[in-house]
């Protein structure tokens, strides 16, 4: 028995010393060649999104000939944003904003939504002044069901029904062209020739202006077009000065306001002139602030050229706010059109109590707020904030309420002045 043992023994001390000296095995590794991609800035793979945070795209044109809209829009939107962030937030997320620079073409503004779609790095996204971006880009994030305003001002954009995860807290030339036209027979005109720029904003402006001239009986003399890139408009000129209209109506778009109205006058015009939108203080700076008198527009807002200038107290309140982060007043309307963004965005996450996108557009319907330009309301269920509009005419620097002005003696100031009798 006691051999039997210690043969066991043997035996187990034996195994033991062979396991040990067994070579340890792995699974073999098996590596897969390197899928890295070249690092890209427009626009990055950013993480998802989570509660913590609210993220926002933006695609705005941030370089090139319209950028002074682009970045007065930017500074608006994150202007809001630094206030909305002070007072809770998004239903207690901070927001956070990525701003990404379409340079101004519809290719690129395409790209990089589709980019922010495909990372899934937005909770929603805001999209350009230029509304040629907005129309190219709307059907992709609608596609997604992500909540999305746009900046641009634009009817077209907004006319397909179906785009119902897209809203507007700027203004619709289509809904001011009539108002335009009442405003000329206000000063007593008759003809008015139209200027026009070939992008979608100015073109389609234009067409709605010349189809309520012919429905309340302003004559148009000519149609004029010229491209956003163009900087010599003599051509044009000299056909609308060979019609000799009552005014002119400028349907045009950034950088091609200023030199227009300069080589307007250089040539001769001393007129009154009508405008699609506020002119804004970076066109009078280029054009000469005595060639921007007499520029009269219908539009929710003004520049300012000062905080002191403002009398109304909420676009004060906004404009001090500005001045404090930035040294200066906006130099165009679109920091107010980035400003009434947020602040509609903020409501509705108050009225939805999550900032889920399907329950962020249902919350927008029910937003009923001021805005810089006046009631911003949402109830009306066709997506677009602003529907009253003021008329006003910028005379010495000054945009004055045009019924004050005409009440003022300021119409035959103007003729004196001008030495014309219309």
């Amino acid at each position: 028995m006691k051999k039997i043992l210690s043969i066991l023994l043997v035996l187990m001390l034996l195994l033991s010393i062979t396991a040990c000296a067994a070579p340890k095995t792995e699974e073999p590794k098996t590596e897969e060649p390197s899928k890295q991609q070249p690092e890209t800035k427009e626009p990055e793979g950013e993480e998802e999104p989570s509660g913590e945070t609210f993220r926002i795209s933006t695609y705005l044109q941030l370089s090139g000939s319209n950028a002074e809209a682009g970045n007065n829009a930017k500074n608006g939107i994150d202007l809001a944003v630094k206030y909305i962030n002070e007072n809770g937030g998004f239903n207690g997320a901070q927001v956070v904003v990525d701003h990404y620079d379409t340079t101004g073409s519809t290719e690129e503004a395409v790209k990089i939504v589709q980019k922010v779609l495909e990372n899934k790095s937005a909770d929603a996204i805001i999209g350009s002044v230029n509304s040629n971006e907005v129309s190219a880009c709307i059907s992709y994030i609608n596609e997604a069901e992500l909540y999305n305003f746009g900046l641009g001002t634009s009817a077209t954009w907004m006319e397909d029904q179906s785009m119902i995860w897209t809203f507007r807290a700027s203004a619709n030339n289509n809904r001011i062209a009539p108002l335009d036209v009442d405003m000329i027979l206000e000063l007593g005109y008759d003809t008015v020739a139209i200027i026009s720029g070939t992008d979608d904003t100015g073109s389609s402006t234009a067409t709605a202006f010349e189809k309520a001239c012919a429905e309340k009986g302003l004559t148009v003399t000519t149609r004029q077009e010229c491209d956003t890139a163009d900087t010599d408009f003599s051509g044009q000129i000299t056909q609308i000065l060979a019609t000799d209209p009552d005014t002119i109506f400028m349907s045009l778009i950034g950088d091609t306001f200023g030199p227009f109205v300069k080589q307007l006058r250089n040539m001769g015009y001393n007129g009154m002139l009508a405008c699609k939108e506020c002119f804004s203080t970076a066109y009078q700076e280029v054009a000469g602030y005595e060639n921007s008198n007499y520029i009269a527009f219908v539009y929710p807002y003004v520049p300012y050229n000062s905080v002191e200038e403002c009398t109304i107290p909420y676009m004060r309140s906004m404009l001090e706010k500005y001045y404090a982060e930035y040294g200066k007043c906006p130099t165009h309307e679109s920091a107010y059109r980035g400003w009434d963004t947020m602040m509609a965005m903020w409501e509705a996450s108050k009225i939805a109590g999550s900032n889920e996108s399907d329950a962020l557009r249902e919350a927008t319907h029910k937003v009923k707020i001021d805005g810089l330009g006046g009631t911003l309301d949402y109830t009306k269920g066709d997506r677009e904030g602003y529907s009253a509009f003021n008329s006003f005419v910028l005379v010495d620097g000054q945009n004055i309420l045009l019924d004050e002005w005409l009440s003022s003696g300021g119409y035959e100031a103007y003729k004196t002045a001008t030495g014309r009798d219309r």
